[in-house]
């Protein structure tokens, strides 16, 4: 994949001589030399470190799904979506007390769908999956070639061609406290005592087009622990076998780039 990364208001150590590096600059990075953007208003520091492991306690991953042109047809005489929606997702929990529709605004008109695990959401121009509690791949997998049989046995141009898939963890850091893993990338100030740090990472294709990020912070509930959030964007029309793995090849390379291997054990 072809892209470019550009750094925010940061200052790059221990990459080049000192002489040959300003105190403060702007700098744009090819892919070779920096397999993340970092946006960040305090200073980073790029350091080879030993890979650190984190152990899930939660996890959820949201999916949206974006249409090529509106479905008013379907919302407007959606007895068929409630049928599939049934027929497809009632392994998952999915009842007519859990069926709704929102017409009230146009721009936000939608059926949803409670499953036991999250919900379904038909919109106008895309579709949503949310799981709040992930138990393995397998489940996520299952659940969206479900949602995806619904809406293509409802109207089979209900296929969609772009793709956000993001995913938000909570896990125990075990080799190493988050108030020093994240001095791999960010140093606060001696003055903020009291301030948490927090770092994300932007990468952007060659036409400044959003392709991935990833941001860490202390988990506020499981303290000296670590809260990520990683959002991959895809496009085109796979299944949801290819999907999820094409999602799950990206976000190991970004925990690989931020020296992160998180282990998602199968529950």
């Amino acid at each position: 994949m072809a892209a470019c990364f550009q750094a925010c208001d940061l200052l790059i150590e221990d990459l080049q001589p000192p002489e040959f590096l300003p105190s403060s600059r702007t700098e744009t990075w090819p892919l070779e030399k920096s397999p993340l953007t970092a946006c960040s208003h305090l200073p980073i520091k790029l350091i080879q470190m030993a890979t650190v492991t984190a152990l899930p306690e939660r996890v959820q991953i949201e999916y949206r799904g974006y249409f090529a042109q509106p479905v008013f047809g379907v919302l407007s005489n959606p007895a068929a979506l409630y049928a599939n929606l049934l027929r497809h997702l009632g392994p998952f929990g999915a009842t007519v007390g859990g069926l709704n529709i929102n017409l009230a605004v146009l721009a936000q008109a939608n059926v949803s769908c409670l499953l036991a695990t999250g919900f379904v959401r038909l919109a106008l121009d895309h579709l949503e999956l949310f799981v709040r509690d992930v138990q393995n791949q397998a489940q996520v997998e299952e659940l969206l070639t479900a949602v995806t049989r619904a809406i293509g046995d409802t109207d089979s141009s209900l296929k969609p061609i772009r793709h956000d898939v993001t995913m938000l963890s909570w896990s125990r850091m075990k080799d190493e406290p988050f108030s020093s893993y994240i001095r791999r990338f960010v140093m606060k100030p001696e003055s903020l005592t009291a301030a948490k740090s927090r770092v994300g990472f932007v990468e952007v294709g060659t036409d400044g087009g959003f392709v991935r990020s990833i941001e860490l912070e202390e988990a506020a509930d499981i303290r000296e622990d670590v809260f990520l959030s990683s959002v991959i964007h895809l496009s085109g029309d796979p299944n949801p076998g290819e999907l999820v793995e094409m999602f799950r090849q990206q976000l190991s390379d970004q925990l690989s780039a931020i020296e992160l291997d998180v282990q998602f054990i199968e529950k």
